[in-house]
């Protein structure tokens, strides 16, 4: 299955995504449900909040792709935004106590990489930057239906 949808770039997006994750688990019986709601909101989120950065929110529109089969899952999100820079991804992807101190935000990429087989990062065209995740999803619980 695949899924897209080109989204502007706001809060409600955030909260739309978040809603349509949440059904597409239950309706698809996906195992770790919780946790993929968890990764696509936090990618969704960071693409939103760079948008919003550079003045484009509500503007722009994001993208958010979905390929699924009954073995493993991939999610695409891309903005219009500058994208992190190349030379700060391993940075973005360690959290540090110390310097983040009690912040809520920063932490997102860090928990998503160790819930996923593969994070990446690519700047596709100028301004448009693509977070991606694939998974194996482990179907224990759907068995024997």
């Amino acid at each position: 299955m695949k899924l897209s949808i080109e989204i502007p770039a706001n809060q409600q997006a955030i909260h739309l995504i978040d809603e349509m994750m949440k059904c597409y688990v239950l309706t698809y019986d996906l195992p770790n449900q919780k946790e993929l709601c968890f990764i696509l909101h936090e990618l969704v989120i960071n693409a939103v909040e760079a948008m919003e950065k550079v003045g484009k929110a509500n503007e722009e529109t994001i993208e958010v792709h979905i390929i699924h089969d009954w073995a493993y899952l991939q999610m695409v999100v891309i903005d219009k935004a500058d994208g992190i820079p190349e030379e700060e991804w391993k940075e973005v992807l360690t959290y540090d106590m110390e310097t983040m101190g009690d912040s809520d935000r920063g932490r997102g990429l860090f928990f998503v990489q160790h819930m996923v087989n593969q994070l990446w990062f690519e700047h596709v065209a100028p301004g448009k930057f693509l977070v991606g995740i694939s998974k194996t999803l482990t179907i224990e619980s759907q068995v024997g239906k």
